[in-house]
């Protein structure tokens, strides 16, 4: 699922700078000063039910940033927590960390700076508040990876076989209901086994994840790119009803294997069943894609 992008730290923080939702030690006590979420007036206690509720870790950064803002009565806020690929921002009504001429507003040069935390304009978020709000966000973004790493495959970034699975199914339901046809794509690298025994399982890898990225780059949205396992591929592809629709994609995937490994064979075979055309058994449907693919396979061997 999409989720905000890091950003990276742009301006350092100045000297004194306010912390945690502009609050600074020794600075005056203002409303929902020193409480949590439970004893916060009007009470946020709703936040924690709101992420159990929620589909999306990324859905519910947002909603908890409109409720706090709203409860509150704040022009603007921020939220920066730590991710594996360093801290990021989210902003409220998701605009983005700099305005239109590149200028940092003053309350987020903290989270220019990468400092987890959270920003608020006008500054009357007290810290054990801010403190609970950004570490129920901090959850919400490890949930989010979570399910992400779950379905998907580590190596190529593709959905792996469990998620595969679970498209192919939607993808029966939308076209016996909507009449929408789709092409199940198989396809498995040729000499693979050479590549990782003449130069290494990392020239291997490389291979893998040059597919994985050139499947991602090309496939259009509502088109599903997934790694079966070892160097087998499958593809839905809605709209296709003939192989020759899917000519274009395979030439980009031979040109980006070729990048990879260059001064190899390695290539791939293909497999393709067209949904209803073919047959409107999703078994039998798999089934027509691997006789095809290996046929492919034994008139290149």
């Amino acid at each position: 699922m999409p989720m905000a992008e890091p950003q990276p730290p742009t301006e350092a923080e100045q000297p004194g700078a306010p912390g945690l939702a502009g609050w600074s030690p020794g600075a005056p006590a203002r409303s929902g000063e020193g409480r949590g979420l439970g004893e916060a007036d009007g009470g946020l206690a709703e936040l924690p039910g709101l992420l159990a509720r929620s589909a999306s870790g990324l859905e519910y950064i947002y909603q908890s940033l409109e409720i706090v803002a709203a409860h509150y009565g704040l022009s603007d806020l921020a939220v920066v927590v730590a991710g594996p690929e360093g801290p990021q921002m989210f902003r409220l009504r998701r605009a983005p960390l700099a305005l239109e001429g590149g200028e940092v507003p003053s309350h987020l040069l903290g989270a220019a700076a990468g400092r987890a935390g959270l920003y608020a304009e006008p500054p009357v978020v007290g810290p054990s508040a801010a403190a609970e709000v950004t570490s129920l966000a901090e959850v919400a973004l490890r949930l989010d990876l979570l399910v992400h790493d779950a379905s998907h495959d580590s190596l190529t970034g593709l959905l792996n076989r469990r998620s595969y699975e679970l498209q192919l199914d939607q993808a029966v339901a939308r076209a016996r209901r909507y009449g929408w046809p789709f092409a199940l794509v198989l396809l498995d690298l040729d000499n693979f086994k050479v590549v990782n025994d003449r130069y290494g399982h990392a020239a291997g890898d490389m291979a893998l994840r040059a597919v994985g990225s050139e499947l991602r780059a090309a496939l259009r949205s509502g088109d599903v790119a997934a790694r079966l396992g070892g160097d087998e591929f499958a593809l839905l592809v809605v709209g296709v009803e003939n192989v020759s629709s899917l000519s274009p994609l395979l030439g980009r995937l031979n040109r980006a294997l070729e990048r990879a490994v260059p001064e190899t064979t390695v290539g791939f075979s293909v497999g393709v069943a067209c949904f209803p055309s073919d047959t409107a058994d999703p078994e039998a449907l798999m089934s027509l894609a691997d006789q095809r693919l290996y046929a492919a396979k034994a008139a290149t061997a």
